[in-house]
C-alpha cells in the first residue's frame, strides 16, 4: 500500500533504521558552502531570504562527517562553481526570462565557494566541483566512485529539494543503494524539505537520519539540533 505524504510525516514507514550499509559505502557531502551556510557570505541576501535551515543542517553534516572518518568510509565533497562571469551558467528560460536577473556568484576564486570550516575536507577526503544540481552531471564523481567499488552511497547537504534530491536521483538510476539523511539536509522552504525527502523515500532511495547511520556505523551518537 502507498503511503500518503501525510501518514509518512505522521511516522508511518520512517521507524528507526539500523541497516544502513558501512561496505563498499561513500559519504556525499552536497554544497555545504559559505554561499548557503555563512550569513555573512549569503547568497540569497539580495532575495530576502534567510538560510537559517542550511545552517540548520551542519551539525548533522559534522556528526556524518565524524561516523565516516571513526568507521573508515569514503568521504566526498561537492561545491557548487562557476566559472568566470558565470559563464558556464545555464541561461533562464520560460517565466524566469522575464523576472530581474539574479545577482552572479559562486564564482571560482570567491570566498563564497569555499567548504565551510567545520567539514573542511582532510587528507584523503575528495571535493568534487559541479555547476549543476545533480553532483553526477558533468563531474569526475562516477568515475571516483567505480574505480572505488562503491555501491552505495550517503547524502547529506543543502539544498534538499534541489543538488540533494538531483544527486539521490542520479544515484538510484546509477544503481547505487542510495540514503539521504533527513537531520542533515536543509531548504528555504520546510514544505520544499519535506516534500522532497518524501519524493526520495517514494521511488529514490531511503531516507534515514543521522542516528540510525551512527547505529549502523557502529559508532558513537551525539546529539543533534533536528531540522523541522
Amino acid at each position: 500500500m502507498v503511503t500518503s505524504f501525510d501518514e509518512w510525516m505522521a511516522g508511518k514507514d520512517r521507524e528507526p533504521f539500523d541497516h544502513v550499509p558501512s561496505e563498499d559505502t561513500a559519504l556525499i557531502i552536497v554544497d555545504m558552502q559559505n554561499a548557503f551556510c555563512k550569513e555573512e557570505y549569503n547568497l540569497a541576501r539580495d532575495e530576502g531570504r534567510s538560510i537559517e535551515n542550511f545552517a540548520k543542517a551542519v551539525p548533522g553534516c559534522v556528526a556524518l562527517l565524524e561516523a565516516a572518518r571513526a568507521s573508515g568510509q569514503m568521504v566526498i565533497m561537492t561545491r557548487y562553481v562557476h566559472m568566470f562571469d558565470n559563464i558556464d551558467e545555464k541561461r533562464t528560460s520560460g517565466r524566469k526570462a522575464f523576472q530581474p536577473a539574479r545577482p552572479k556568484g559562486l564564482m571560482l576564486d570567491t570566498p563564497g565557494i569555499e567548504i565551510i570550516p567545520e567539514l573542511a575536507p582532510i587528507e584523503g577526503e575528495f571535493v568534487i566541483d559541479k555547476s549543476r544540481p545533480s553532483s553526477f552531471y558533468g563531474t569526475r564523481l562516477e568515475p571516483l566512485l567505480t574505480a572505488n567499488h562503491i555501491r552505495n552511497i550517503v547524502i547529506c547537504g543543502v539544498t534538499t529539494n534541489i543538488c540533494v534530491e538531483t544527486t539521490a536521483r542520479d544515484s538510484h538510476q546509477r544503481g547505487y543503494d542510495t540514503y539521504v539523511v533527513e537531520d542533515a539536509t536543509g531548504e528555504f522552504e520546510m514544505s520544499r524539505h519535506w516534500h522532497a525527502l518524501y519524493t526520495i523515500a517514494f521511488g529514490f532511495g531511503t531516507v534515514v537520519t543521522v542516528a540510525d547511520v551512527q547505529r549502523s556505523w557502529a559508532v558513537e551518537p551525539a546529539k543533534l539540533t533536528t531540522v523541522g
